[in-house]
């Protein structure tokens, strides 16, 4: 059997907090946990840790409002 994709961490600030996050690839989705919850989407840039935080604070922007 093949090995398991490895997280890699992720942060955001929004206002004085800082936000953690986790995500990983499977084939062309990005699976993305924090806090809020898990989410997971296509990713079709060649930097998934741009992708990562970019949602990250996204989801932290519609959470906080």
């Amino acid at each position: 059997m093949g090995a398991s994709p490895m997280w890699e961490s992720d942060q955001v600030a929004a206002g004085p907090s800082t936000y953690r996050g986790r995500y990983r690839l499977e084939g062309r989705r990005m699976v993305l946990e924090w806090r809020g919850g898990r989410i997971t989407e296509g990713c079709g840039i060649l930097q998934p840790e741009i992708e990562a935080e970019s949602r990250l604070r996204q989801l932290v922007t519609r959470q906080a409002a």
